[in-house]
């Protein structure tokens, strides 16, 4: 996996962690994990797309 691809998932999975440490949402971890796991993969492809884009 490209070194900016993790870099962007820590800092997703970053900024996705604290909200619900704060709130203490009602959820369990795995629930939290799938939408981490849906929104990192809907924001990676969109990364992707975008460079594509840029190097055409």
């Amino acid at each position: 996996m490209n070194k900016r691809y993790i870099k962007v998932l820590g800092l997703y999975t970053l900024s996705t962690l604290i909200p619900a440490v704060i709130f203490s949402e009602e959820e369990s971890a795995a629930n939290w994990a799938a939408k981490t796991a849906a929104g990192y993969g809907i924001f990676a492809y969109g990364l992707k797309v975008m460079t594509k884009r840029k190097n055409a």
